[in-house]
C-alpha cells in the first residue's frame, strides 16, 4: 500500500508540474497574443491620428496657398509654406501646378531640423485620384488636388510621428518586458500589468484627440488675428440659414474693407500693417454682440455676421458703432498715431435667398460699390 501511495503521490506531483507548465505556457501565449493585438490597435490609432491630422493640415494649407498658386506669387507661396512647415510634425511640403511641375518645395533635414526650400522645377507624376493617403509606422504622405473651380495643381504633404509618439512606443515596449517578467515571477500580477497597458493606449488616444483639436483650431482660424477664417465663416453662414429658415428671423452679412491700409503697408511696413489688422479685429469684436461672428478672410477684408433679430433699419446703429470704433487713431510703439477708414457692403437673408458662397459674393459686390462711392456709407446689395 505504501508503494501504491508513493506511486499515486509521484503521479499527482507530475500532474501538478504538468498542469503548472500548461498554465504558464497558456498564460505566456495569451499575454503574447494580447500584446500583439494591443500593438496593432496602438499602431492603427497612431496612423489613423496622423492621417486625420494630415487631412486637416493639407486642407488648411490648400486654402491658404490657392490664390498664390493661381497668381504664381512665389514669394508669398514660399512664406506660407515656411510658416506651415514650422510645425515640427511636418517633414516636407511640395506644391505643383496642373502640369505636375514643382512650384515650391520645403524639406526638413531629419538630423538637424533645418528647413530648406528647393526650386528644382522638376516634373512629378501626380496620383490619378483627387486625394490619396499612404502611411507606415514612421510617416504619412497625403496628396491633395488644388482646385479653384478647375484643377490648378497639387499638394503633397508628409508628416511624421512626434516625440510624444516615440516616447509612447518606447513606453509600450517597456510595458511588454514588464508583462513577460511579471508572468514568470508572479502570474497574479498579469491582470494589473494588463490594466496598465490598456491605460497607456487610452493615454495615446487622448493625446491624439488633443492634437486633432489643436489642428482644427489652426485650420479654421486666421493665424494673425485669431478670428474665424473663410472655412469657418461659411459654416457659420450655413448654420444661420438653417436657423433663419426655422425661426423666420433674418440675418445680415457684412463685407468690410479697410480704406488706406495699402498706404500704411507701403509707408510703415508689413509689421505695422499686422498691428493695425490685429487692433481692427479687436475693435470689431468689441463692437458686436457675442452671438455675432467676425471673420478675416484675407488681406484687409473682414466679414461680420449679424444674427438673431437684427433688422435692416437697425443696422445703421451697428454700422455707426463699428465705424466709430475702427476710425479711432491707432497708437504705434513709436508714439505715432495712424487711422484707417472702412467701406461696408451688406446683404440680408432671406431677402437675398442665396447660398453661403453667393451671399458672401453679394456682400462683397455691395462693398465695392460703397468703396467707389467714397461717401463713407454702407451699401446694401440689391437683387
Amino acid at each position: 500500500m505504501k508503494v501504491k501511495w508513493l506511486s499515486q503521490s509521484k503521479l499527482s506531483t507530475r500532474s501538478l508540474f504538468k498542469g503548472a507548465l500548461y498554465i504558464v505556457v497558456g498564460t505566456l501565449s495569451f499575454i503574447l497574443i494580447a500584446i500583439w493585438l494591443f500593438d496593432l490597435k496602438a499602431r492603427d490609432i497612431r496612423i489613423s491620428g496622423r492621417e486625420s491630422e494630415s487631412k486637416i493640415m493639407a486642407d488648411g494649407i490648400a486654402i491658404a496657398i490657392k490664390d498664390d498658386v493661381i497668381t504664381r506669387n512665389f514669394a508669398q507661396l514660399e512664406s506660407r509654406l515656411k510658416q506651415a512647415i514650422s510645425d515640427p510634425q511636418i517633414s516636407s511640403i511640395m506644391v505643383l501646378d496642373s502640369d505636375g511641375v514643382v512650384l515650391s518645395e520645403m524639406l526638413r533635414d531629419p538630423l538637424t531640423g533645418v528647413i530648406r526650400p528647393t526650386y528644382s522645377f522638376k516634373k512629378i507624376t501626380m496620383p490619378l485620384v483627387k486625394e490619396s493617403v499612404t502611411s507606415n509606422n514612421l510617416a504619412t504622405t497625403r496628396w491633395l488636388e488644388l482646385k479653384a473651380g478647375v484643377p490648378i495643381g497639387g499638394l503633397k504633404l508628409e508628416i511624421v510621428s512626434t516625440l510624444i509618439d516615440d516616447k509612447l512606443i518606447d513606453l509600450r515596449s517597456d510595458v511588454t518586458i514588464t508583462l513577460l517578467s511579471a508572468c514568470l515571477i508572479l502570474l497574479v500580477s498579469f491582470g494589473l500589468v494588463l490594466k496598465r497597458t490598456y491605460s497607456l493606449i487610452d493615454i495615446e488616444e487622448a493625446l491624439m484627440d488633443g492634437k486633432s483639436e489643436a489642428l482644427k483650431k489652426i485650420a479654421f482660424h486666421d493665424h494673425l488675428t485669431g478670428l474665424p477664417n473663410r472655412v469657418l465663416l461659411l459654416d457659420r453662414i450655413d448654420q444661420a440659414i438653417i436657423y433663419s429658415d426655422r425661426s423666420g428671423k433674418n440675418f445680415i452679412l457684412c463685407f468690410m474693407d479697410l480704406d488706406g491700409f495699402k498706404s500704411i503697408n507701403d509707408n510703415y511696413g508689413h509689421d505695422v500693417g499686422d498691428i493695425v489688422l490685429k487692433e481692427v479685429a479687436i475693435r470689431l469684436k468689441d463692437s458686436l454682440r457675442a452671438s455675432d461672428t467676425v471673420a478675416r478672410i484675407g488681406g484687409d477684408e473682414f466679414v461680420f455676421l449679424l444674427v438673431d433679430g437684427v433688422e435692416e433699419d437697425g443696422f445703421e446703429i451697428v454700422f455707426d458703432r463699428v465705424k466709430k470704433n475702427v476710425n479711432q487713431p491707432i497708437r504705434l510703439l513709436s508714439g505715432k498715431n495712424i487711422q484707417v477708414g472702412l467701406s461696408i457692403g451688406f446683404t440680408t437673408y432671406p431677402t437675398d435667398h442665396s447660398s453661403p458662397e453667393d451671399l458672401l459674393k453679394h456682400a462683397d459686390k455691395a462693398m465695392y460699390q460703397a468703396k467707389i462711392s467714397k461717401e463713407g456709407k454702407f451699401v446694401m446689395y440689391r437683387i
